[in-house]
């Protein structure tokens, strides 16, 4: 699972996609990932939330609702969309091989993995 799936899923996933309810699990351990992090911009007082790494009486559980109600797993998704677009742009330039092809699947795993 690759660096995009797991930050949007921590705040996304269901039981049935990863044998457990999303649950924040980045936020108890004190960590801004990218959803976080464009949600601060809807949600100032997700600052010092981030500030203090998460560790304040209900921050994270809070910081997972704020972000829930943001745009900030939008575009966390967008993100990897447009690095994964610019990979598969740049191996356009090499001559077409297997190595290629394994770097331009990688994208679309990174992209649409389900589990």
């Amino acid at each position: 699972e690759q660096w995009y799936q797991r930050r949007v899923r921590d705040f996304v996933a269901s039981s049935a996609d990863m044998g457990k309810a999303a649950s924040g699990s980045d936020l108890k351990l004190g960590l801004a990932t990218a959803p976080v992090l464009y949600a601060a911009r809807e949600f100032p007082q997700l600052n010092d939330m981030i500030l203090r790494g998460f560790s304040g009486e209900g921050d994270a559980e809070d910081a997972f609702h704020l972000v829930g109600r943001s745009e900030g797993v939008e575009l966390t998704r967008q993100l990897a969309e447009r690095h994964c677009a610019g990979a598969i742009r740049d191996l356009e330039d090499m001559p077409e091989c297997e190595e290629r092809d394994a770097l331009s699947s990688l994208c679309d795993l990174v992209l649409n993995r389900t589990n």
